[in-house]
């Protein structure tokens, strides 16, 4: 294959960053990722991870892009002592009279559905990323390291200015891809070059964690992620609990519209205990607290269409959060950035067997993103939008998908194909169009009229 490039340069060294810079590293000489907070050699969050505190599970979708990106990854992700379990046997959820194990609560016994889950803190799961990202030879790494604006030249990025060490520097590039998160400042920096910014969708779900991490040596249940989903449109809370590394189990709380937990501890507990369950207050009540009680609130979800633009810079590529952030709570975002990087990885085989050029490879990226986005944001959406407060523009369809769901549940408890098949989909492993595939969708359709 030809080398596409002397350097890439990789704005955001997170987990996004890190996978993309594992893919460019085949087709690029030398790889620089630059990253703006502080990264220490041992597991640990840095300070533009809010989120980090809290509950991290690995949807399906994105195990299988690491697995490929590298060898053996589930396995040092093992021994670094992340938790397998198996959907469908080693979590439930939580109801009012007793555990379900299909996410409408129609199936109400233990089935194995043959899918991995990887629980673990945020910490490790990037630690491990970043240790199998640092074998490439080819891939360089600088934190505490600002990026500032990029250089253009001939409607073209050609390098990157940061700050690092007390100094300006400037890093020439042949590709940019901005995997700098949510607060990317690509749609600025294409409007300072004369560039339209990309059109945003917004959706406003206002959503607020609280998570704590505890020492439970007397564990009692035989499933150890246990989930207290909300019950509807007029019930905003909603609990998860997962046995992670270092013998800890993490707890998330959770709330929408005002109604937050609170983030000291008599008020922490108090919102566990007033769950429509209080199993998850009872496993907490007595165990110690072996982490601070944190707090994250999320506004809105942000979409960047991107894919809508018809003139692009050459050179210069958005990635993961940067584009798309999901509510947090249905865990999609680390798959998703995976999902992309895969496109990423895709488009640059292709070319670097063809042509050997970069020129155009924005909006082929970008069509991709889109396709791979879209099916998280409209699930994300679609539950996000059964709650009347949530605001944003409703999908025409929307009783419509949710009439849909709810015979699809019924489905799964008498089918465990189907059920498999809904927690692919919901992984991100198989595509949303496959649960309107036949026979299927006549299965559905005729549960619908009965």
């Amino acid at each position: 294959m030809k080398t596409l490039g002397e350097r890439a340069v990789v704005i955001g060294g997170s987990i996004a960053g890190l996978m993309t810079a594992r893919v460019l590293a085949d087709h690029f000489d030398q790889v620089l990722v630059l990253e703006r907070d502080h990264i220490a050699e041992e597991p640990a969050l840095h300070k533009s991870i809010p989120q980090g505190n809290h509950l991290h599970a690995l949807l399906l979708g994105g195990q299988q892009v690491l697995s490929r990106l590298y060898p053996h990854f589930t396995d040092k992700l093992q021994n670094l002592g992340a938790l397998r379990l198996r959907m469908g046997k080693d979590n439930a959820i939580l109801t009012r009279d007793g555990k379900a194990y299909s996410l409408g609560g129609s199936v109400r016994e233990p089935r194995d559905l043959g899918i991995d889950m990887y629980c673990q803190s945020r910490d490790l799961l990037e630690y491990c990323i970043r240790q199998c990202t640092r074998e490439s030879a080819n891939i360089g790494f600088r934190s505490d390291c600002a990026v500032r604006e990029l250089v253009w030249a001939n409607k073209r990025a050609s390098s990157v200015v940061y700050d690092y060490d007390g100094g300006r520097h400037s890093v020439r590039s042949d590709l940019v891809v901005d995997s700098g998160g949510r607060g990317s400042q690509a749609p600025r920096w294409l409007k300072e070059s004369g560039f339209a910014a990309p059109e945003e969708t917004i959706i406003g779900v206002d959503f607020a964690y609280t998570s704590a991490k505890y020492r439970i040596p007397h564990w009692s249940e035989p499933e150890r992620f246990l989930s207290a989903r909300p019950l509807g449109p007029d019930y905003p809370k909603m609990g998860l609990i997962s046995e992670i590394e270092g013998d800890l189990f993490h707890l998330s709380l959770g709330g929408r519209f005002g109604v937050y937990p609170p983030t000291e501890e008599q008020g922490f507990l108090a919102f566990a205990k007033s769950l429509h369950t209080s199993k998850l207050y009872d496993l907490v009540k007595d165990a110690e607290r072996a982490s601070d009680i944190t707090s994250f609130r999320f506004p809105t979800s942000l979409r960047r269409h991107y894919e809508r633009l018809t003139v692009f810079p050459e050179g210069f590529l958005v990635l993961g959060d940067a584009i798309t952030s999901f509510n947090p709570i249905y865990g999609q975002g680390m798959s998703s950035a995976a999902l992309q990087v895969q496109a990423l990885r895709h488009l640059l085989n292709e070319r670097a067997q063809g042509t050997g050029r970069l020129d155009g490879l924005a909006a082929s990226f970008f069509a991709h993103t889109d396709e791979v986005v879209s099916a998280p944001w409209t699930l994300a959406a679609n539950f996000d939008f059964a709650y009347p407060k949530t605001t944003g523009e409703r999908p025409p369809d929307l009783e419509e998908n949710a009439k849909f769901f709810v015979a699809l549940e019924a489905l799964c408890a008498e089918d465990v194909q189907v059920h498999t098949l809904v927690m692919e989909v919901i992984n991100l492993a198989k595509p949303l169009s496959a649960l309107s595939e036949e026979p299927l969708r006549t299965r559905v359709l005729a549960n619908i009229r009965e």
